[in-house]
């Protein structure tokens, strides 16, 4: 998700080196992603995603010194992007209550958003199930953004009937299971933003 361009110092050394950092950790992150994928979860590996990324071994072990680390790292890269997209859904709402804003901003995320493949969710799901410690990693991003219903001042029943109603979204288009089209998506979308409108 791009942000908008603002203009910046120029980088030292540290920055520099830092920001090299960063480009590698994301090369490599892409690289277990569509490992993942393409092959499957049962093929990911240290040094398949080194071959993948063109890193040495020893620059993934400096970011991601085991292979939970490395799921744990797709699981929060899965977040980041989630939350930069209702950081730009953001930019367009400008009200006097920031509360339902976000709200607004996570409905028009998840539907305007393109949801990760199947193959990719699947393969989390089934790193996850073999190694609960990398729940973890998904339910403090959970955790975020309940928080943020539980903060909207909005009736606890409505609040939930919300996020669950926007949530529905994700299975049946990750999926295939009889997914929604247009226009009822859309309306959909609208009915969804209309119930946080309307509360008082």
């Amino acid at each position: 998700m791009k942000s908008a361009e603002v203009s910046t110092p120029k980088p030292s050394k540290g920055a520099s080196k830092s920001k090299s950092g960063s480009a590698t950790r994301d090369k490599l992150l892409s690289a277990a992603i569509q490992i993942i994928i393409t092959q499957g979860i049962e093929r990911l590996t240290l040094d398949a995603v080194a071959r993948e990324a063109v890193v040495s071994k020893g620059g993934l072990l400096y970011h991601f010194p085991s292979k939970e680390a490395l799921v744990a790292g797709v699981i929060s890269y899965l977040i980041d992007d989630f939350n930069a997209a209702i950081e730009k859904e953001l930019e367009d709402l400008h009200t006097d209550n920031p509360s339902k804003d976000w709200l607004k901003a996570y409905v028009r995320a998840s539907f305007n958003s393109s949801q990760p493949p199947l193959a990719l969710i699947a393969g989390l799901f089934i790193a996850v199930t073999h190694n609960p410690e990398l729940v973890e990693h998904a339910r403090d991003g959970c955790a975020q953004w309940q928080h943020h219903f539980d903060e909207s001042g909005l009736d606890p029943v409505r609040a939930g009937i919300i996020r669950l109603a926007t949530e529905g979204l994700y299975p049946t288009e990750m999926f295939g299971v009889e997914p929604i089209q247009e226009p009822l998506r859309s309306q959909l979308k609208d009915a969804i933003l209309e119930l946080i409108d309307s509360s008082n």
